[in-house]
C-alpha cells in the first residue's frame, strides 16, 4: 500500500489483505495472483495545509504568457505478483515479487534570464521482495464466524535504491543523476514486517474486519545522497531506510445470496513516521500520512477472485521530519529572542486517490469445505 506521492510508502503485502486471500486457504492449497495500483500525486501540503500556489506559480510562462505551476507530479504504476501456500490449515506462507514504473515531473529552476520548463525523469524495475508467514490464532474449521491472524515476514533489499536518469541542468547540459527517493524501486534496507488481521460475522451477510502492518526498517540510511551536505547537518543529506505503517477497518456486505459479490466500506491510514522504531535517525525522509475512505468490491467465481479498491484521501499531512527538526534547532541555536524562533517544515505532494485492482486463482484444493468470506 502506498501513501501516494512524495511520502514514499511502498506497496506492502497483497492489495486485498483480508479474508479472500487467506482465511479459506487450507493445507496443501496454493493461491497465485497479482495486484495493480496506480496513483497520480500533485497536491502539495506542509502539515495539513495545502500549498495551492504550487499549481499556478513558479513554473515560468507557457507559450501564451500564462503563469505555470511548479508542483511535483508523480505518476506511479505498481504490480505485485503473489504466491501463497497452505502449510497447514492455520499456517500460510507467502512470497511477493513487486515491480514498479514511476515518473516524476518537475520544473527546472533556471536563472531569471532563461525560461523555466517542465521535464520528466523515470525509475522502474523489480522492487523489494517480501516473504512472510501468517498464523490463524483459532482453528478456522471451528471458527467460521470470526478469527484473528498474526503474521511475520521480511522485506529484502534487492530493489534498486539508486536508480539514475538523464536530467537537464541549469547550465544547459544533460547529466545522469540519482532519482528522488519517492520513485526509487527499493529503499536499501532489510526490514521486518509484522501483520495483524481479524474479522467477525455480524449478521447473515454483514462482516466487520480490520487489518494492518508495521514495517520495521532499522538501517539508518542507504548511502544514496539527496544533496550536498550542510555544515552542522551532516548525514541528513543521505536518504533514509524508513519504517512505514498501514491500518484499515470497516464493514463488508454480501450482495447476493451465494455471497460471491461483496462490497465494503472502510477507513484507513498509511504513512511514514518521522523517526524509526529502531536504529539511527540521521537521514533524509519525507514523513507523513494520509487518512482515506476506501470503497471496495470483490467477486469470486469458482477458483477465481477479482477485487477493486479505491481509497479516497480525506486527510493529507506532511509532518516535520528529523531533518526539519535538526535544521530548525540549528537555526534557533543562534537566536537569543524566542519570539524570533523559526519553524522549518518541508512539503510533500499527495494524490487524491489510488486505483487498486486484484486477481487470484486457487488450485490444489483439499477436501475440506471452504468458508468463503470476501473483504
Amino acid at each position: 500500500m502506498n501513501a501516494q506521492g512524495c511520502v514514499a510508502v511502498r506497496q506492502m503485502g497483497g492489495l486485498n489483505m483480508t479474508l479472500t486471500n487467506s482465511y479459506n486457504l487450507n493445507k496443501g492449497d496454493f493461491q497465485v495472483g497479482g495486484n495493480y495500483r496506480y496513483f497520480h500525486s500533485w497536491r502539495h501540503f506542509i502539515g495539513k495545509e495545502e500549498q495551492p500556489q504550487r499549481q499556478t506559480t513558479g513554473g515560468g510562462l507557457d507559450e501564451n504568457g500564462n503563469e505555470r505551476g511548479n508542483a511535483v507530479n508523480i505518476y506511479s504504476h505498481a504490480i505485485d505478483l503473489n504466491i501463497s501456500y497452505g502449510l497447514t490449515d492455520r499456517i500460510q506462507l507467502n512470497a511477493t515479487l513487486p515491480y514498479v514504473n514511476n515518473e516524476r515531473s518537475q520544473v527546472l529552476k533556471q536563472n531569471p534570464t532563461t525560461k523555466n520548463y517542465r521535464y520528466s525523469v523515470y525509475a522502474d524495475g523489480i522492487a523489494d521482495i517480501r516473504l512472510s508467514a501468517n498464523f490463524w490464532i483459532f482453528d478456522p474449521a471451528k471458527m467460521p464466524k470470526g478469527n484473528i491472524m498474526v503474521g511475520l515476514g521480511v522485506k529484502l533489499n534487492n530493489g534498486s535504491h539508486n536508480e539514475m536518469d538523464n536530467a537537464p541542468q541549469t547550465d544547459g547540459s544533460i547529466q545522469s543523476v540519482v532519482m528522488d527517493q519517492a520513485i526509487q524501486p527499493g529503499d536499501g534496507g532489510i526490514g521486518i514486517i509484522s501483520e495483524l488481521q481479524l474479522f467477525r460475522k455480524l449478521t447473515d451477510r454483514l462482516y466487520g474486519f480490520a487489518n494492518g502492518y508495521y514495517l520495521f526498517n532499522p538501517k539508518e540510511s542507504n548511502g544514496t545522497f539527496k544533496s550536498a551536505p550542510k555544515p552542522g547537518l551532516e548525514g541528513y543529506e543521505i536518504y533514509a531506510c524508513p519504517d512505514q505503517y498501514f491500518a484499515r477497518g470497516g464493514l463488508m456486505v454480501a450482495v447476493d445470496k451465494n455471497q460471491n459479490f461483496n462490497v465494503s466500506l472502510a477507513g484507513r491510514i498509511e504513512g511514514i513516521p518521522a523517526y524509526d522504531a529502531f536504529g539511527g535517525q540521521v537521514a533524509y525522509r519525507r514523513p507523513g500520512y494520509v487518512i482515506a475512505v476506501e470503497y471496495g468490491f470483490a467477486y469470486t467465481l469458482g477458483r477465481h477472485g477479482f477485487s477493486l479498491f479505491i481509497p479516497y484521501n480525506i486527510v493529507k499531512n506532511r509532518i516535520q521530519s528529523a531533518a526539519d527538526i535538526a535544521a530548525q534547532d540549528l537555526a534557533n541555536s543562534t537566536i537569543t529572542d524566542p519570539s524570533k524562533y523559526v519553524h522549518i517544515q518541508g512539503d510533500a505532494a499527495f494524490a487524491d486517490y489510488s486505483f487498486n485492482v486484484g486477481y487470484y486463482y486457487r488450485f490444489g484444493l483439499g477436501k475440506k469445505k471452504h468458508v468463503t468470506v470476501n473483504l
